[in-house]
């Protein structure tokens, strides 16, 4: 397991209205996809995007890349709600470390 990335380390621009809560929680949760991978998170990039647009479950975006050892793996989710659009991602991101895992072994 690799645990030395740090939430800090994790760049987030955001598009729209989007409160520091939802940033501070989208650093949070790719950080700690670290505890997923032996390898190293090298960098990881995070995008927010609130647009009040006519359909709800369309008006979060989130979009977020991690360098794991060289080999980016992408995520993409859209939600109702920030919160919800993050955890997806998460969840998206933790599915590809597996894969990952299970393709190097």
């Amino acid at each position: 397991m690799n645990t030395t990335f740090e939430s800090e380390a994790v760049v987030v621009a955001t598009i729209g209205r989007v409160p520091a809560e939802a940033v501070t929680e989208a650093r949070e949760r790719v950080a700690a996809l670290a505890r997923f991978t032996d390898r190293p998170i090298l960098a990881a990039r995070v995008t927010l995007a609130y647009s009040p647009g006519p359909a709800p479950r369309d008006r979060c975006t989130a979009r977020a890349v991690i360098d794991v050892n060289g080999r980016p793996l992408h995520a993409h989710a859209d939600a109702a709600t920030l919160d919800g659009a993050i955890a997806e991602v998460q969840d998206r991101l933790r599915t590809e470390l597996a894969r990952l895992r299970k393709r190097t072994r």
